[in-house]
């Protein structure tokens, strides 16, 4: 029987594979990238890796939700600066959230590799069912962060809270094809087509999910959320 790892050897070992993950799955995607590519940058013995994961897949997983958590803060912080008020302006916000802030810090985080569409399909397939319901709860415990900033921009949910956190799924896929739309299709349609038609959809899926509310404006009034 292997020996049990300290406390000190088990935070070294993890941070060495999470340092190495990111080097190298971060550049170049899960599927480009051997077990042994990490265990060798990370210094550590193939035995010691299968010990914290059961695959490379877990570990990118695992990594990528504890980017998603720093991002869902991003969102937050987004609506708060913003107050935005009605479907249009909320529309522009979320935009913003996928068009601009997302490619931002996937930049900043060195991950592009692991956020390409296809790798993103390839790890949600080889997910088990504790991983997706984590993620379920962390997308839950996001959109009951922003309810008081939507019903803050005038818009009540409509539907239920699932239907509301699987269509921003949709959208987040969608988002990333549109990344994409500069080196992908007819030459004849620019990023600025992929991006006015995103926006189109936004605005069409929280016309859908959401009912407006009469809001009080600055000098006492009454207006609509639009």
């Amino acid at each position: 029987m292997p020996r049990r790892f300290t406390e000190d050897e088990e935070i070294r070992i993890k941070t060495a594979l999470w340092e190495s993950a990111r080097g190298v799955m971060g550049m170049r995607g899960v599927r480009k990238t051997s077990i042994d590519e990490l265990v060798n940058a990370a210094g550590i013995a193939k035995g010691s890796f299968y010990r914290f994961y059961p695959s490379k897949e877990a570990l990118a997983l695992e990594i990528l939700a504890e980017w998603e958590r720093e991002f869902h803060k991003g969102i937050a912080r987004r609506f708060e600066d913003s107050a935005p008020h009605g479907h249009a302006e909320t529309a522009q916000v979320l935009r913003a959230v996928f068009l601009e802030d997302f490619p931002q810090q996937v930049q900043a985080s060195g991950l592009q590799g692991l956020m390409d569409a296809e790798e993103i399909a390839h790890l949600h397939q080889r997910s088990d069912a504790p991983h997706r319901h984590r993620m379920d709860e962390q997308d839950l415990r996001l959109f009951e962060r922003l309810r008081p900033l939507f019903l803050a921009a005038g818009l009540r949910p409509a539907v239920t809270e699932e239907v509301i956190i699987a269509g921003l799924r949709l959208l987040f896929d969608a988002g990333l094809s549109t990344l994409r739309g500069d080196s992908s299709g007819p030459q004849t349609l620019g990023p600025e087509h992929y991006h006015q038609t995103f926006s189109e959809l936004l605005h069409g899926f929280l016309l859908r999910v959401f009912s407006s509310t009469a809001t009080l404006s600055p000098n006492g009034s009454q207006r609509s959320s639009e």
